[in-house]
């Protein structure tokens, strides 16, 4: 674990450097950058009981990225060509995405996250039947409902091989029931997204309690699956079958290039260019090291190769990783900007608030493992009921303290 930064910027430099609320948009530099996906919500809530008392002098903190850099072991094909890093030449030089094999079905499991979404989140608040259209794109065969029930999330330790089902496939684990209960922060798909989803499509059918919830709660299951999808499928194009470079390159691009992006990529990018872009350079940087590791074409699995090889796997792996926190933290913070900005308007907030519960902890794990002081009161933020418009300025500050670099 390594974080990008320089350390004397990037602390609580929060509510000292800061924009007016007046003037927040989420305090980014990339202010060029435009998407159909960068506002997750056309609603607001049913929490309209005026401007939140705690608005009033309330600055939101500033995110400066200018310090951001490239390691030194980083794979920058962006630079140069690759020409000014310690890689082997590889495929991937030219900072284009290019397939190991046909266009991965990954695609269209994200392209289903804009169906959804202009069913239910994008266009007022969504019907009976609207919830209903939507369940069906998420249930269609081999669709991103197959995936999301029985992905795994591969930042924490591997189910033990004593606990395996002998007629499972190795990476199939989490679909034995038993697994799931054991190990739920391994079996994320089964034990956590699928209940959040299964329950909030049940009630939006129904017509039960408030629609804008439900689908904010869906939104954000689902922005989970593709963050963990992506680091998943890079590791599986080493350690199971070459091709699942393309699927992690589907899962955060939507088949898109670097300038381009839907869903997850798409928020990221509507939050933080730069961001958008390392994660780019680590999809590129799996993608070299698979190219480099070919013989003949064909492509040997992880624990075939030679240490070296090995090593610079975990490396590429681990630059993907590290930038993935960083865009999925910026994409947080553009939600938490949003949701004060609404609080201090007298907007609702409530449906903001349904999407940061779920998927803000996703970060917990990181954050305590980079022993950052600020982790703790994060984690305190998302339990909260009702935060003030205080408390999450607060918690971006923390947010953007534990997350500078990547």
């Amino acid at each position: 674990m390594n974080l990008r930064t320089a350390p004397a910027l990037q602390a609580i430099a929060g509510l000292a450097l800061s924009l007016s609320l007046a003037a927040c948009t989420g305090g980014t530099e990339d202010t060029e950058s435009t998407s159909d996906t960068s506002d997750t919500s056309d609603s607001t809530g049913a929490d309209t009981d005026g401007p939140d008392a705690s608005c009033e002098g309330l600055q939101l903190p500033m995110l400066d990225e200018s310090s951001c850099a490239p390691l030194g072991t980083d794979y920058t094909p962006r630079d140069m060509m690759s020409a000014n890093d310690g890689w082997d030449a590889c495929v991937s030089d030219d900072a284009a995405y290019h397939l190991v094999e046909t266009t991965p079905s990954s695609i269209a499991r994200a392209e289903a996250y804009e169906d959804i979404a202009d069913l239910l989140w994008r266009n007022g608040t969504p019907s009976k039947e609207d919830f209903t259209a939507a369940r069906d794109i998420y249930a269609i065969a081999e669709g991103l409902g197959s995936r999301l029930e029985r992905r795994e999330d591969l930042h924490y330790p591997e189910i033990p091989m004593s606990d395996w089902d002998p007629v499972v496939d190795p990476d199939k684990q989490c679909t034995v029931g038993e697994n799931t209960t054991k190990y739920p922060d391994r079996c994320a798909g089964p034990a956590k997204l699928t209940p959040i989803v299964t329950d909030a499509f049940a009630a939006g059918q129904s017509g039960e309690g408030d629609p804008d919830i439900h689908a904010a709660r869906i939104d954000a299951a689902f922005l989970w699956f593709y963050y963990i999808s992506t680091y998943k499928e890079a590791n599986t194009c080493a350690t199971v079958v070459a091709k699942d470079c393309d699927s992690s390159w589907g899962y955060y691009t939507g088949g898109n290039g670097i300038d381009g992006g839907i869903a997850l990529a798409g928020l990221i990018r509507a939050a933080s260019v730069e961001s958008h872009n390392r994660i780019w350079d680590g999809l590129l940087a799996v993608r070299c090291w698979r190219d480099l590791t070919q013989d003949m074409g064909t492509y040997p699995l992880l624990d075939e190769l030679p240490a070296a090889d090995q090593e610079l796997f975990a490396q590429g792996w681990e630059q993907l990783d590290q930038a993935l926190h960083r865009g999925y933290a910026r994409m947080l913070r553009a939600r938490m900007a949003k949701m004060t900005e609404d609080k201090c308007s007298g907007a609702g907030s409530a449906t903001h608030w349904a999407f940061l519960q779920i998927a803000g902890p996703v970060l917990d794990r990181e954050a305590a493992e980079r022993g950052a002081p600020e982790a703790p009161s994060l984690k305190a933020l998302w339990e909260m009921d009702s935060p003030t418009a205080q408390d999450i300025a607060d918690g971006m500050a923390a947010l953007d303290a534990i997350f500078p670099c990547g």
